[in-house]
């Protein structure tokens, strides 16, 4: 039976069937409420049928695939219905056209990344030739590594599927996500929700999580049970998000660079043992990814000069300066 421009199939009238066997051959869409939908069913009726296709083997007559309009279906089933027309696709139509045909109708709604990624590791199931020939419709034929995204990301909890479909998660880190123990997902995911950190700082943590998790060989669900972790967040109705967010970045970089965070501490310590006033600053790199240093002096007046100078004297005397020169940790 030929496809029509449209992607219809020509000839097809619909029929009244039971909702009750109508099985649903999609994943559920995460992130759309069936609330809205319903409403304005109830209003103006189903626009469009839905489209079916007989179940396979023939041991379970009368039992349909749903293709598409799976939420269709629950918005009815919500309002107390038990019918509704749709177009039965022929049995004989290869599995690829009816796929194609479905998310040919799917998508005129337009499409979330969590669909995207459940609908991307559904047709990949069913075979490298549907998978081929659904590739264009999904737009993933020339994107490798967001297929791989996509069907790393499928394989997350709900929870995180749901932020994936409301954009507060990027497909990129939901697929680094999924290579971690459900619980460490779920654990990341809600630090995510709480503070809701930018894609780039997503990425940054659950790098560094990933490092503490190897070294100390824990779990990043282990490590983010750390107290100072929990008081961090819990702080955020008082501090704010952004100051609550910049402590925990904080936390984060000291349980991943111990070495580093003790030196840091060492270097404020000497620094604020100089004893050195407003007008001369002592500037280093918080990184330690340059060892140069650099010292700001301020003045007006000659005697103001003067009094900078006899400083920068004994500051090449005390043996406070050489250590900090020397950066040894160890001393």
């Amino acid at each position: 039976m030929p496809l029509n421009p449209g992607g219809e199939v020509a000839g097809l009238q619909p029929q009244t069937l039971a909702l009750a066997d109508l099985q649903p051959f999609w994943p559920e869409a995460p992130g759309r409420p069936l609330e809205p939908l319903a409403e304005a069913l109830g209003q103006r009726g189903l626009g469009r049928p839905l489209w079916v296709w007989p179940a396979r083997p023939k041991s379970a007559p009368g039992v349909y695939w749903l293709m598409a309009g799976a939420r269709r279906r629950l918005a009815l089933l919500q309002l107390g219905r038990t019918t509704a027309p749709a177009l039965v696709l022929p049995p004989d139509l290869p599995l690829a056209a009816a796929v194609c045909l479905a998310l040919a109708d799917n998508q005129e709604r337009g499409w979330n990344q969590a669909e995207t990624a459940l609908t991307w590791h559904r047709v990949t199931g069913l075979g490298d030739a549907v998978a081929a020939e659904a590739a264009p419709i999904l737009g993933l034929a020339q994107s490798p590594r967001l297929r791989e995204w996509c069907l790393a990301a499928a394989e997350l909890p709900r929870p995180a599927l749901e932020s994936l479909a409301a954009g507060r998660l990027d497909l990129e880190n939901a697929a680094r996500l999924a290579t971690w123990d459900q619980a460490s997902q779920l654990a990341a995911l809600e630090l995510f929700e709480t503070l809701l950190p930018s894609k780039q700082k997503k990425r940054e943590w659950l790098s560094w999580l990933e490092d503490i998790s190897r070294r100390e060989n824990i779990s990043p669900a282990r490590a983010l049970a750390d107290p100072d972790f929990q008081a961090a967040r819990s702080n955020l109705a008082r501090e704010g998000r952004p100051a609550a967010e910049n402590n925990l970045r904080r936390l984060l970089w000291r349980r991943r660079h111990p070495l580093l965070a003790e030196l840091t501490d060492q270097r404020t310590a000497r620094v604020k043992a100089l004893a050195l006033p407003p007008s001369a600053r002592l500037e280093l790199d918080p990184t330690f990814e340059d060892l140069k240093f650099s010292l700001n002096l301020t003045f007006a007046t000659r005697a103001e000069f003067q009094k900078l100078a006899d400083l920068m004297g004994r500051l090449a005397e005390s043996p406070v300066f050489s250590a900090i020169l020397n950066d040894d940790i160890n001393d």
